[in-house]
């Protein structure tokens, strides 16, 4: 119970900027001057939202999309995955800094409400699951963090408890090969109940850093295989390949 208060204060207590440590003069811990001179993301893939940097292209798509379709539609970050952004990120999952989760999902709010401004945005968040044994050691789900911002400043409603993982894997960084990747995390999520997505038509797959795309493949068959629904990719930052 403490600790649940000592989160909700940090967010609503905006103290020093998270970036310049000055006063934000702002309802979350970023000042507009330092959130301004966070990295962004150029030209990107439009379906795995990897930034394309000179990357060999068509019609903007990377040439991995190219040569292999993905369950999911797009994917798309507030950030590139790198610095301070990789730092921060850094602190707010294994230090707890629930205020610099706070203000990047704020961020990652605008760029979620800019993006559907004019069309249908999803009917549901679903945060990425942690295994019992990693929620148990964090004592927090990030994911589940984004998706509070998001469902109080983007109006849609997010399902906590119907995807979960059930087996717990070695970290995907680790692995050396898309195969590798792939064989890891196979089985190690569940939809529960599976009907929860019944009549739902449109998702948001909601995480805090995507690398490969592997964790996003293998929940997005997952819910395919239940329910025809266009499925978006969302995060904090994209790190490139």
């Amino acid at each position: 119970m403490f600790s649940k208060l000592l989160q909700t204060l940090r967010c609503a207590l905006p103290a020093a900027c998270i970036v310049c440590q000055q006063a934000s003069g702002r309802d979350y811990s970023l000042c507009e001057d330092c959130e301004l001179a966070l990295p962004k993301l150029g030209e990107c893939c439009q379906r795995c939202g990897v930034e394309l940097k000179g990357r060999l292209s068509y019609e903007s798509l990377c040439s991995s999309c190219l040569l292999s379709a993905s369950t999911f539609d797009s994917c798309r970050a507030a950030f590139p995955y790198a610095s301070p952004i990789k730092k921060l990120v850094g602190s707010f999952k294994f230090s707890a800094r629930f205020d610099i989760g706070y203000s990047l999902s704020r961020v990652l709010s605008k760029a979620f409400n800019t993006h559907y401004s004019g069309t249908g945005k999803p009917q549901l968040l679903l945060p990425v699951p942690l295994h019992t044994k990693r929620l148990r050691t964090r004592g927090f789900n990030q994911s589940n963090e984004i998706c509070r911002v998001l469902s109080s400043h983007c109006g849609v409603t997010t399902a906590y408890s119907v995807l979960k993982k059930i087996r717990s894997t070695k970290a995907q960084t680790s692995m050396n090969s898309a195969d590798a990747r792939k064989s890891n995390l196979r089985g190690a999520f569940a939809l529960s109940p599976a009907e929860a997505l019944k009549d739902i038509s449109h998702i948001a797959l909601v995480d805090d850093v995507v690398n490969t795309m592997a964790t996003s493949e293998a929940i997005s068959r997952l819910i395919s295989a239940q329910q025809d629904c266009q499925i978006d990719v969302w995060c904090l930052a994209r790190a490139s390949r």
